[in-house]
């Protein structure tokens, strides 16, 4: 949505000052599993945290299934470190829930509170595992941004003690208030001294926004195009929404110099992300999110600090799956066989990565009712699974949704997914695509980092002949994996389907079917 373009503080103090991760993505579009995942390094079909509310999701489920038992908080506090929080964390916390999870430090636990998480003019938070603070009255990033410069004045005073702080406003997302008549969504608040802003801004103008066209699957399939109104009413949020993010520019300023006053700047990393995408008009949609497009899963990620390059763009795939290997990469810490993905290449320094591959191929899943904003409009086929898979020459999404529909792009020449070519596509390529999809849906740990070897070990374990078996043992990407030789091998294994289009994840659920005669 270009907002980073509005942020001339980000710019100049992080994307400047360190390096842009322009092909990373959150691999669930939904904010309570996408941090989970962030935490954890888990894939949502693993982490099982897959909606916002419970049984299926919220900080409820997250915390009866004891996940702050073994997760990137407690593998840093086993090594010294004082891990503190501020703002928004997994949906859900509440004043009975308002205890730090299992790993950070509870004399820096300060959680926004439901039902104040999304109310911009009166958060609150808890505090400490004490009494709960309200701020009535008071725009919560500066109330935020207070508290993080207190809360680094008193870690700056341990030189000896390693920490990771994270600050985490809500803007801009919007307002959300629970009411007698349910809940209702109103645009993101600035503060008082960022009204009016953007007086001519408008949503980005993509060639999916609104299409003439519509050839999408499942429910998105039957929206009508946006009327005059709508429209309007959508760049009234998109301008709400940069100007809400005006104070989020301002308190990383503020923490930069901080850090610069205590000299610790120069030793820091700095991470700059949010927890998952939103569309606004694009694909014929008025307001949601929950999908596998661009600007559902396609999130920043800028990083500066030692060793890192500056003003840099990095084309490198990336997760908030991969999130904390890379923290713990750059800590010099031991890695979890049990995490989902590598560590990025932060670092100028490629040596410092040892055996880990480029990632290549990764899944979005996703099992809840898509909705509409301030509608009663509820979409109950919002189940599917995605491959995304870049690499050099190509960057394709291929879906399978729970009505059994597919689509394919070729983002490459169709970068904003306006037409679906699954129809016009070789069914040889679509093989190789069923297959890594067939993997990535059940994947854990190594079989998530390197689904390649999972598949051609099927063929290296029944062939006896040693140099077929070192031939599949060298796919390592999709272009190896299309050399002819393998078309039939790929025709013969099964495809994944969706037998029901249920709301949460049940394995039973997801299965295969026969594999298709073609090529």
């Amino acid at each position: 949505m270009d907002s980073l373009e509005h942020l001339p503080l980000v710019k100049k103090y992080l994307r400047d000052e360190g390096t842009e991760f322009t092909n990373y993505y959150t691999t669930t579009a939904m904010c309570c599993p996408s941090r989970v995942s962030l935490w954890s390094g888990q894939f949502a079909h693993n982490h099982n945290v897959t909606d916002e509310s419970p049984p299926h999701g919220s900080y409820t489920k997250f915390v009866s299934q004891k996940l702050d038992q073994d997760w990137l908080p407690t593998w840093l506090q086993s090594a010294g470190y004082s891990n503190n929080y501020i703002g928004k964390f997994i949906n859900g916390v509440s004043p009975s829930l308002k205890q730090a999870p299992k790993g950070f430090d509870s004399a820096h636990w300060e959680p926004l509170v439901a039902p104040n998480i999304y109310t911009f003019y009166s958060p609150v938070f808890a505090t400490n595992n004490g009494p709960l603070e309200a701020h009535e009255g008071v725009y919560q990033t500066d109330i935020i941004s207070d508290k993080s410069i207190a809360i680094l004045d008193g870690l700056a005073k341990n030189k000896s003690t390693p920490w990771l702080f994270v600050i985490s406003p809500t803007a801009p997302h919007d307002e959300v208030w629970m009411t007698p008549n349910g809940t209702v969504f109103t645009p993101p608040v600035p503060a008082k001294r960022h009204e009016g802003l953007f007086k001519g801004a408008k949503a980005p103008r993509h060639p999916s926004f609104n299409p003439e066209k519509n050839d999408k699957p499942s429910w998105i399939g039957t929206l009508p195009r946006l009327d005059e109104k709508q429209v309007e009413a959508i760049d009234a949020t998109y301008r709400a929404r940069l100007q809400s993010l005006q104070a989020t520019d301002e308190l990383v300023e503020r923490v930069i110099k901080r850090l610069e006053e205590h000299g610790q700047l120069e030793n820091t990393y700095i991470v700059y992300t949010t927890d998952n995408g939103y569309h606004l008009g694009t694909h014929r949609m008025f307001a949601g999110k929950q999908t596998a497009y661009e600007e559902d899963t396609n999130i920043p990620f800028i990083i500066r600090g030692p060793g890192v390059a500056k003003g840099q763009k990095s084309n490198a795939v990336a997760t908030h799956t991969h999130f904390p290997a890379t923290v713990l990469k750059l800590a010099g810490l031991s890695l979890p066989e049990a995490l989902d993905a590598h560590s990025i290449p932060v670092l100028e320094n490629k040596a410092v990565y040892g055996k880990d591959q480029p990632t290549e191929a990764f899944s979005v899943e996703f099992w809840s009712a898509a909705f509409m904003e301030n509608t009663t409009a509820r979409f109950n086929t919002n189940t599917y699974k995605s491959v995304r898979l870049i690499g050099q020459g190509y960057n394709l999404l291929y879906t399978v949704w729970c009505t059994g529909e597919k689509e394919y792009y070729d983002l490459v020449k169709d970068p904003f997914q306006v037409k679906n070519v699954y129809k016009e596509t070789k069914p040889s390529l679509l093989n190789r695509l069923d297959a890594l999809l067939n993997v990535l849906r059940t994947c854990k740990g190594p079989t998530c980092r390197d689904p390649w070897s999972v598949i051609h070990a099927q063929k290296s374990e029944e062939d006896t002949n040693k140099k077929d078996k070192d031939h599949h043992k060298s796919v390592k990407s999709l272009k190896d994996a299309l050399n002819k030789k393998y078309d039939q091998f790929y025709a013969n294994l099964p495809k994944f389907s969706f037998k029901d289009c249920l709301q949460y994840y049940l394995t039973e659920n997801e299965g295969t079917t026969p594999p298709h005669s073609e090529l």
